[in-house]
């Protein structure tokens, strides 16, 4: 059907009589569009056909012609300035005694007629200005005697929209607003209030100030400000009867005791949250004129909800049922405290800096405890918030220990992985006997047929602590001053969950499979910033920077392609004049880590993969002993004859390995290298073992050696797999050992004796 023919068979068919439009009337409006409503003969027809809908003594007909002028005037605002005089008039005797579906669309078009043309000054005067007084009288009205909750929350709604547009003509109304806002802030027991109403009464409450004009709008903003604040601090303090409150009398008096602590707890509750409500709103509305905000007065009330913990003793005059039912709602505190967090940053920005440690010392120390996801994830977004808010946090010592409380949530992944791999086997021993248990073994690729694995982020708040998490740590990294052990200790966990994420599935990560594109994303970028601005460092993270430029949209849609790569390309200062990174903020490796970042790695439950993989060589690595060239051999294999040296050849051995100085060979070099230390000779049907030691005569190193290949990073409970397959032996200079062929007729000549003291460069 094309548009110039669409009006006129909606209104030959559907419309054609009353009864039709309201049948047919879902299939009507969607089946308009802006293109039916050109001028044309149709559109003259189409007007006197809704008007004629909404004069209908047919209930029905006049609900079916108030969404068909709200339709239209939505579609062509030409017609609706033409019209809204007539609908106007007609809609507004519609708002009482009349149905629910009837109220609800007269509503919704009077607030569409009435604030969809403020640009034209003659229709403001002669339509808005004497109407918009009595629809919200009549909204008022409403509000006060609808029980139904649907039109209650529409009438909210629609009064704060309609003050928000004109607040000087809703200035004598500024009484009735205000009761009609306060009347289900106030708490409700045993029921509590629908948390839907006490929102859109929230945000009518909020709007109200704006009554004052532009001088008198910041005063009335202060002074709803301050009682809110005084109303949550009795509420508070209601749920605070058997704790000391000597700190907090000062703030707001204590109000009379409720006889029946089942009923006063759930009452005080509600009230509080309402409260709570209402202070962020505030602090979200706008205001035509900068106003002071109390900010000391919110941060002890903060303070205040985030000290509260369950206490289990109490003295013998204490009622024990009133202190567990005062216990049982301090993680709602926690939740308060942070909704005014949130708010209180976003508007208060770097005025909040001198508050800033106290208030994150606080939030660490309840991410140090063991909380459900749903508060981590309010407690890690609020940090977020306080961080990107423009304060700057100079403490190291608190930005260390927000970075130890934070690193714990990531290693989730790495552990997991581990878990699943490690449990293979457990389901194939059990119901068994001992002896069946015994002849169990292990298959690669068993885990393709295990359809119990566990998913690492059973719930969407798991991975929403994931996400937040990363971005509070390179927010940590990249604003504050962490110390140097826990700075390398968040690169080496970023860049291990960065090389194990791509090898773990996204249904294995989480039911949504969306999470595991935008958590390698953010990973990624958080790799790059890392590795930005240090030159060392940014000529080693070549690949990262590749993979980043991939493409030109991260996943999602913004430029990754800007920055990053150009201050690759085109670095600001000269290499020779950039300052070199401390070698403490680049311990990436195992073998650079002090005793200092070991512990803290300890202590955040970070461990190293002590396992090999079957017939791996290994280093030895008692501290006594540091070298040791020796191979282990696959298990089953027979064990190995030693080869019979000379006996002053094995003191010279023992006496250089104490004073040799051993460096780890390049990855590439070592394989070669190691696989031909112990290499079986058969010959007559007999299988021989050798081992050989390979000794190096002490030489001066260069200073630019390759340090050892890293080792993942697990959690203590668990590992992430098995180390790299590189094969370390030390360096063969100068004199060595050379490997013993497979083939030759003199294999069985004794060992020739090697003199390590003899010089053959001097030759």
């Amino acid at each position: 059907m094309t548009s110039s023919h669409r009006l006129k068979d909606l209104l030959q068919l559907q419309l054609a009589s009353d009864a039709h439009a309201v049948l047919h009337l879902p299939f009507v409006i969607e089946s308009l569009a802006k293109e039916d409503f050109q001028p044309s003969v149709h559109t003259q027809k189409w007007i006197p056909r809704v008007n004629s809908l909404i004069h209908s003594k047919d209930p029905g007909a006049r609900w079916s012609g108030l969404c068909l002028a709200f339709q239209t005037a939505v579609f062509s605002r030409s017609i609706m300035l033409e019209c809204a005089q007539s609908w106007v008039a007609a809609a507004m005797p519609l708002l009482v005694n009349q149905p629910v579906p009837t109220t609800k669309a007269a509503i919704r078009l009077l607030r569409l007629v009435l604030s969809n043309a403020m640009d034209v000054p003659e229709f403001q005067r002669q339509l808005c200005v004497p109407n918009v007084p009595k629809f919200c009288n009549a909204l008022i009205a409403i509000a006060e005697g609808q029980s139904n909750p649907d039109v209650h929350l529409l009438v909210l709604d629609t009064l704060a929209h309609m003050i928000s547009l004109y607040p000087s003509l809703c200035r004598p109304l500024h009484t009735a607003l205000s009761n009609a806002a306060l009347r289900h802030l106030n708490g409700s027991t045993p029921t509590p209030t629908p948390t839907a109403l006490v929102d859109a009464c929230s945000r009518l409450y909020s709007t109200l100030p704006l009554t004052g004009g532009k001088v008198g709008a910041a005063g009335l903003w202060r002074k709803s400000l301050d009682d809110t604040i005084a109303f949550a601090w009795g509420a508070f303090l209601q749920l605070r009867t058997t704790y000391p409150a000597q700190l907090y009398e000062r703030y707001a008096q204590l109000g009379p005791p409720v006889d029946d602590p089942i009923v006063g707890i759930p009452l005080a509750l509600d009230r509080l949250k309402a409260g709570v409500r209402v202070i962020g709103d505030l602090l979200r509305a706008p205001t035509s004129r900068p106003v002071t905000i109390p900010i000391g007065s919110l941060v002890r009330l903060c303070l205040a909800f985030l000290q509260c913990e369950a206490d289990p003793k109490h003295d013998a005059a204490v009622d024990p049922v009133v202190r567990s039912l005062e216990d049982s709602v301090v993680p709602t505190f926690w939740i308060l405290a942070n909704d005014i967090l949130s708010p209180l940053s976003q508007a208060c920005q770097h005025h909040l800096a001198p508050h800033l440690p106290v208030l994150l010392s606080h939030i660490s120390y309840h991410l140090e405890q063991p909380l459900s996801p749903s508060y981590t994830v309010r407690f890690l977004r609020t940090v977020l918030l306080l961080l990107e808010g423009g304060c700057h946090l100079h403490d190291s010592i608190l930005s260390s220990r927000l970075a130890r409380a934070t690193l714990p949530l990531l290693t989730v992944i790495l552990s997991k992985r581990s878990e699943a791999d490690g449990e293979n086997e457990q389901p194939a021993s059990q119901g068994r006997s001992k002896k069946g248990r015994k002849r169990a073994r292990g298959y690669e690729g068993d885990e393709v047929f295990k359809v119990g694995r566990e998913i690492v982020c059973a719930t969407a708040e798991e991975g929403d602590i994931l996400l937040a998490a990363l971005d509070v740590m390179e927010n940590l990294l990249l604003r504050t001053q962490v110390s140097p052990p826990v700075r390398s200790i968040a690169s080496r966990l970023l860049l291990a969950i960065y090389a194990a994420l791509p090898q773990l599935p996204p249904a294995i990560l989480s039911s949504d499979l969306s999470l595991h594109p935008r958590l390698y994303s953010k990973l990624q970028m958080a790799c790059v910033h890392l590795a930005i601005g240090v030159a060392s460092i940014t000529s080693k993270a070549l690949g990262i920077m590749l993979s980043v430029s991939d493409s030109t949209l991260g996943y999602t849609g913004a430029a990754t392609v800007s920055t990053e790569i150009d201050l690759l390309l085109h670095p600001r200062v000269p290499p020779l004049v950039r300052s070199l990174p401390h070698v403490e903020m680049l311990s990436l490796f195992r073998a650079e880590e002090s005793q200092e970042e070991a512990d803290a790695r300890v202590n955040i439950g970070l461990g190293i993969v002590d396992k090999r993989v079957p017939g791996q060589a290994e280093l030895s690595e008692d501290p006594k002993s540091p070298v040791s060239g020796r191979t282990t051999l696959p298990p089953g294999a027979p064990a190995p004859r030693p080869i019979e040296m000379v006996q002053n050849a094995e003191a010279s051995l023992a006496q250089e390995q104490t004073a040799m100085q051993v460096d780890v060979a390049p990855p590439g070099r070592s394989n070669a290298v190691g696989a031909k230390v112990a290499e079986p000779s058969v010959r007559n049907g007999s299988t021989t073992s050798r081992t050989v030691d390979d000794v190096a005569q002490p030489c001066q190193l260069p200073p630019t050696s390759l340090p050892p290949p890293p080792d993942p990073l697990p959690t203590r409970n668990a590992a992430l797999g098995t180390r790299s397959t590189t094969t370390t032996v030390p360096p063969v200079t100068g004199a060595t050992a050379a490997p013993l062929p497979a083939g030759d007729d003199d294999e069985d000549e004794p060992m020739p004796t090697i003199d390590l003291g003899s010089d053959s460069d001097s030759e």
